[in-house]
């Protein structure tokens, strides 16, 4: 665990379902707060103020404990700014009026040389401004005294990223309370109370799938929660090829469940000489390695996009809300052979295609004449292959439903007298003004 010195947040709306779900539960020594993302007991004189996302607001007079359980990284640095995390809280802009934007919280930060120790997890930062930031454009009381304005702690836990914040709500510098005064510490106190009770829980989570072993193409629903995270669009991911296009999942209401269709083909590029694609990455070709499928580089040395087919094996899958860093713990998934007398084993390229650009696939159970090879609903008649194992055509002009909405991926088969081959996926360079 890291402690890093900002923050973002930001995020969009629960659903109604979602908020019904928070809620407080008296006991005879402590209120207990639960929402579908985190437990945790509030101290007396601290009251939950409504919210319409999944952060969670913890009031005090003007003491402002955020509770984030969920967030991105929109500043491109990990926690991304401090005025980002306070999310518009007014005495951080007070303080920073005069900060040439975008803005990281330093510029009037000073912090304390011993941040308050939650526990082996959480420690939150003391920011204060003083006189030692007067050239930075920060605002300071009259008076002069040193204030304080925020204090922070972002961590990646081990159910998700989150972020907590400590804030003072004013617009008026000079209401800021005084830096290591005996109300600080007093809500200092309390909230260390409070924390040391925060129970995070797994954002996402699958239980079970089913069927948990079949051939590509079949229908699989995965059970658990979460599936329905605010605000994100929600993916399942092969874990060994997590940027491979599919269509979204089907999502259930209540986000108990979703189902997809298993893959029939996987993504993969071409390596510099002497080198070969093996988990992601071009590492040197391994002396035992068999060269009968690797992506080739174009003619010109410049690197290639193949499709393969997804072999059969046991693959381990989760659920993700893109672009939150948040997933779910990972399924185990069979995949099961489907044997067929025309397979396609390497088709390329396969990505930012263009009508005419000339396409080669390897495979089995081609014949010497008459292979036809269909694109979507685009079809391509008559073509040879004298060694049987190989096909070179043009692409032919996309047309047809793509199986990847938003993007024209479609499935490309090869069909002769032997019958019809596995299906691989082809991604087609959209035009400009095209949709």
């Amino acid at each position: 665990m890291k402690m890093i010195g900002l923050i973002l947040c930001g995020l969009s709306a629960l659903s109604a379902a979602q908020n019904d779900q928070s809620r407080i539960v008296k006991s005879q020594t402590a209120e207990k707060f639960e929402s579908p993302y985190f437990t945790m007991t509030i101290v007396s004189g601290w009251a939950v103020t409504p919210s319409t996302d999944q952060r969670v607001r913890i009031t005090h007079g003007k003491y402002v404990l955020s509770i984030d359980p969920i967030y991105t990284h929109a500043s491109g640095v990990n926690c991304g700014r401090f005025g980002e995390l306070a999310n518009g809280l007014p005495s951080v802009g007070t303080v920073m009026a005069n900060v040439d934007q975008p803005a990281g919280g330093f510029e009037c930060s000073q912090s304390s040389s011993k941040p308050t120790i939650v526990n082996k997890d959480i420690s939150l930062g003391n920011l204060y401004t003083d006189r030692s930031k007067s050239e930075n454009g920060c605002i300071f009381p009259a008076s002069g005294q040193t204030v304080w304005f925020g204090s922070f702690f972002c961590g990646e836990g081990s159910e998700s990223e989150y972020a907590i914040t400590l804030g003072y709500d004013t617009d008026n510098v000079n209401e800021l309370p005084e830096k290591d005064s005996a109300e600080l510490k007093n809500v200092f106190i309390d909230v260390v109370e409070m924390l040391k009770t925060l129970d995070l829980k797994p954002p996402i989570l699958i239980s079970r799938i089913s069927p948990a072993s079949a051939p590509v193409g079949t229908a699989v629903t995965v059970y658990g929660s979460g599936f329905n995270v605010p605000g994100f669009a929600i993916a399942l991911v092969f874990n060994d090829f997590p940027n491979n296009p599919m269509p979204p999942p089907a999502i259930a209401g209540d986000g108990k469940s979703l189902t997809f269709n298993i893959p029939n083909s996987i993504g993969t590029v071409s390596c510099q000489s002497g080198r070969v694609l093996i988990g992601g990455l071009c590492l040197p070709i391994p002396p035992d390695h068999v060269n009968i499928n690797d992506c080739p580089q174009k003619s010109d040395g410049s690197s290639n996009f193949c499709g393969i087919p997804l072999s059969p094996g046991t693959y381990k899958i989760s659920v993700q809300a893109e672009s939150s860093g948040v997933s779910s713990n990972s399924a185990s998934l069979i995949v099961l052979p489907i044997p067929t007398p025309v397979a396609i084993t390497l088709l390329y390229p396969n990505s930012f295609v263009k009508p005419g650009d000339a396409i080669t696939i390897h495979g089995v159970g081609f014949t010497p004449t008459g292979n036809t090879v269909k694109i979507g609903s685009s079809v391509v008649n008559n073509i040879q292959s004298p060694d049987r194992k190989t096909i070179t055509f043009q692409a032919p002009i996309s047309s047809g439903d793509s199986f990847d909405y938003g993007n024209r991926v479609y499935q490309s088969y090869v069909s002769n007298s032997n019958g019809e081959s596995n299906s691989i996926s082809i991604d087609y360079r959209i035009a400009p003004g095209q949709r």
